[in-house]
């Protein structure tokens, strides 16, 4: 096994022989067992929560399609990074030569989608806080179209800036580069919901001092609880990716350009536990927002089953299916008729007003309305017609 020391290429600070190998073996073995979990955990995940959203109308508004970006970003990470880090370690347990290429398309995407959800989080903060400082001009200010724009310059600056690496940059001053952009997002992040907390308890005295003489500028509830599930996915992001910043710390402080037994190890559980993070975000959706879980259920046709007692009124397309059949069938046979809402025993007989009341609204009913149909029992409902 020759060692991997070539300046010429992109991989010169990478060592690989085959004592190196043995001492690595334990930590290949858990990094291809647990990114093959977390691969299938992350995919299946984040494919329910981005078609939901795709598939669902009133969800096509900014907070939702920021969401549905980040989501996008954790589905790629269990779709590629994340197969290809097995495929790269189950070559070295093998006993394959190292190969250079492979290394770095993993570890560039990594990068790549490190930076992409960290922006990601960085617009979601800021559409909070315009949400809540513009509440009134926030739909005139926070558009689809300039959502869409600023996700595809976030993804844009962010694939220039990686891609300087591969073409040449030292891995050195990358890892410096990257430390500070993580540094710039992290006190952007902080700063951000720093202010939409404060906008929001200046709103909620706001609202306790003057709620009887004035309505609330803002839903109050329903933006403390959405800007809340965000800190959560920030807080979950910056936990999961922490170790990987103390790694890069670590490899600026060594001042060594060749990674050591003992850094590469920490590098490899750094990057493992960085990736968990694609699966974590949906659990913290389904977990927090009531909207997901809604949408979800209602695209894939996971919905309560509805009891309809004899004597319920029933329309087309409410209930169940059996319920909707019978109620389509009933309108054919019988066309739509109105019956008088049932009362007590002791309401049975009826004065000659109510009658006549009764009369007058059946003729004012809505055609909307006619609709409406009394379910009978079964065995009261009439049997086929057999014409000749």
């Amino acid at each position: 096994m020759t060692e991997v020391n070539n300046v010429t290429t992109n991989c010169y600070f990478m060592v690989d022989n085959v004592e190196r190998r043995s001492l690595l073996f334990a930590t290949n073995i858990a990094v291809i067992v647990l990114n093959s979990v977390f691969a299938l955990t992350a995919t299946f995940q984040n494919v329910p929560v981005i078609y939901a959203i795709l598939r669902t109308p009133s969800m096509h508004n900014p907070p939702h399609i920021l969401l549905c970006s980040l989501a996008s970003t954790d589905l790629f990470v269990g779709c590629v990074i994340q197969p290809l880090y097995i495929a790269h370690n189950a070559m070295l347990v093998d006993g394959q030569r190292f190969s250079c290429g492979l290394w770095m398309a993993k570890e560039t995407l990594l990068l790549l989608f490190m930076f992409v959800s960290i922006s990601t989080l960085v617009l979601i903060s800021t559409e909070r806080w315009l949400a809540l400082h513009y509440h009134l001009r926030y739909r005139e200010i926070v558009t689809v179209s300039r959502t869409l724009i600023s996700i595809g310059g976030t993804w844009f600056f962010c694939t220039a800036s990686v891609i300087a690496w591969p073409i040449g940059l030292d891995m050195y001053i990358f890892t410096l580069i990257g430390i500070t952009v993580i540094t710039i997002a992290a006190l952007l992040l902080l700063f951000t919901y720093i202010k939409i907390f404060l906008i929001l308890r200046r709103h909620k005295a706001l609202i306790q001092n003057q709620a009887k003489l004035y309505p609330p500028p803002v839903n109050i509830k329903k933006h403390k609880k959405s800007s809340a599930t965000m800190l959560y996915v920030v807080v979950l992001f910056f936990i999961f990716y922490s170790p990987t910043f103390y790694a890069m710390i670590h490899y600026l402080a060594s001042g060594t350009k060749t990674s050591s037994v003992n850094q590469t190890i920490l590098w490899e559980v750094a990057k493992t536990v960085a990736l968990i993070n694609a699966s974590a975000n949906p659990v913290m959706y389904y977990w927090k927002m009531r909207e997901i879980r809604r949408a979800v259920r209602n695209v894939f046709g996971i919905s309560s089953t509805v009891r309809v007692h004899v004597g319920d009124v029933v329309t087309p397309g409410s209930g169940s299916m059996d319920n909707e059949f019978r109620s389509r069938t009933e309108q054919q046979r019988q066309g739509s008729f109105s019956v008088r809402p049932r009362g007590s025993c002791s309401n049975a007989a009826l004065s000659r007003s109510d009658l006549r009341q009764d009369q007058e609204t059946e003729t004012e009913v809505k055609p909307q309305e006619k609709k409406k149909m009394f379910l009978l029992p079964r065995f009261l409902e009439p049997g086929p017609s057999f014409g000749q």
